[in-house]
């Protein structure tokens, strides 16, 4: 096994490395959250695929798939679908607004009122602590990759991949990870394609392991009942919109066409993923082996191939990971400087603006590892489902006009749809209704849109 480790250790340490290299080459304020605005449609794309792609799109997917059957390519469909949207009809005019974060956007667009500022605020919290979730998911992912392979206890793990994350991201900023993005996905393929023939040739094929399992509920992707399924895909679509390092990917773009080119190479790229990542549960479930369901990914990589190689493999999962982590750190980091802490604060302290930033990134890694040690175990893929739907439950449909129709809705309706719907979610969620709390949010939220539409009032003074 130590060749196992040294193999796997030295591809997380060379990927560190270079990101650092990377970032200390010309890296300033303007660097570390858009890397200049001079991403091509590829390093777009290494941006979207390197935070949407991680825990959840392979050892989360990898999990639920061993316990629930295909219900786990939900994230990875969703996740291109959303992106197939943005690039359709969003990448071109978010990008030529030269706008960083969506708060900034909706400010803008509702300006004119105390409205504006109170929407940015509301997108703000939501989106931030939902990308938390996130986050913590991605942790979890972590931990269960290092736990499934070092006979480690969940704190020392979490120790592991805190260093990694910080180090991914710590000099480099948006330049490296957007580099290191496109690199990641690369090798992602890669090691999917792989383990995903390692596991055709060990299970005998498709038909022998559809003929092991049967088709529902394992082969159905409707196999948990319609609407909890629909509630992924939407919260996956909703999540994509209103998650500020998705936006962000296209305010870092060299121009318009790089933008609306990456979001299509993404929504193109990203659902295969999923299925590969499935493929492997699904032939672990029908070998009949007993695991713990979060380590399937790292013990089938274990058995199924040589030590040297191994290693590699694994190390180019924990990558992605890591690389996804970091990304979404980054984008909270970004909202909370722009838009949370008070403008006074930051004129103040202008010239340190890299400095607060780089702070909030250590202090979101120990929450989120923290956070990972307390949920160790947890289906990845479910806390993955939660943080996208909170993030657009309330900010999605104002998001969506004031990019399509601007002026169409008034600010105190846009105001009144997005609070609505992030209270709507919360409230049916602490209530213990049934169906996902994803739908009554953003009922609430396109209540409020018609009401607004249909009392044509939108002008009222606030």
């Amino acid at each position: 096994m130590l060749l196992f480790y040294i193999s796997a250790f030295a591809l997380l340490a060379l990927f560190v490395g270079t990101g650092i290299v990377i970032g200390s080459r010309g890296a300033g304020k303007k660097d570390y959250s858009l890397g200049g605005r001079k991403a091509g449609a590829a390093g777009v794309t290494g941006i979207l695929l390197g935070a949407l792609v991680g825990g959840a799109s392979t050892v989360g997917t990898v999990q639920m798939a061993y316990t629930y059957g295909m219900t786990a390519w939900w994230f990875t469909l969703g996740g291109g679908i959303g992106c197939l949207l943005l690039g359709l009809r969003f990448a071109v005019p978010l990008r030529s607004s030269e706008i960083t974060t969506i708060a900034d956007y909706l400010e803008r667009s509702y300006g004119g009122s105390r409205c504006g500022a109170a929407i940015a605020f509301t997108a703000t919290i939501s989106s931030s602590i939902g990308t938390f979730i996130s986050i913590c998911a991605q942790f979890l992912a972590c931990l269960a990759l290092i736990r499934g392979v070092l006979p480690l206890p969940a704190w020392s793990a979490a120790v592991v991949a805190a260093l990694s994350i910080w180090g991914f991201i710590a000099a480099g900023g948006m330049k490296s990870f957007s580099t290191l993005g496109t690199a990641k996905i690369f090798i992602l393929y890669i090691v999917l394609v792989i383990c995903a023939g390692a596991a055709y040739y060990h299970g005998g094929g498709f038909a022998a392991t559809a003929k092991t399992l049967g088709f529902h509920p394992w082969f159905n992707l409707f196999g948990r009942g319609f609407f909890p399924e629909l509630g992924y895909l939407a919260s996956m679509i909703v999540g994509v919109f209103t998650t500020q390092i998705y936006i962000q990917s296209f305010a870092a773009a060299k121009d318009a066409a790089a933008a609306r080119t990456g979001a299509f190479a993404s929504a193109v790229l990203m659902p295969p993923m999923g299925l590969l990542g499935a493929w492997i549960g699904l032939s672990v479930r029908a070998s009949g082996v007993e695991i713990a369901p979060d380590r399937v990914l790292s013990w089938f990589i274990m058995e199924s191939f040589p030590p040297l190689f191994g290693g590699l493999i694994w190390g180019g999962v924990l990558i992605t990971v890591v690389g996804c982590a970091a990304g979404l750190i980054l984008g909270i980091a970004t909202n909370i400087t722009k838009n949370f802490i008070p403008k006074k604060i930051m004129e103040r302290y202008a010239s340190k603006d890299s400095a607060i930033q780089q702070g909030l990134v250590i202090l979101m890694i120990i929450l989120a590892a923290l956070s990972g040690v307390g949920g160790a175990g947890s289906m990845i893929l479910e806390w993955s489902f939660v943080s996208m739907g909170l993030r657009g439950a309330g900010t999605f449909f104002p998001f969506v006009l004031a990019v399509l129709k601007p002026g169409f809705l008034s600010p105190p309706w846009a105001l009144a749809s997005s609070i609505g719907g992030l209270v709507g979610m919360l409230l049916w969620a602490a209530a213990g209704l049934p169906q996902d709390p994803l739908f009554a949010g953003l009922a609430v939220s396109a209540l409020c849109v018609a009401a607004g539409v249909a009392l044509g009032k939108r002008n009222l003074p606030l």
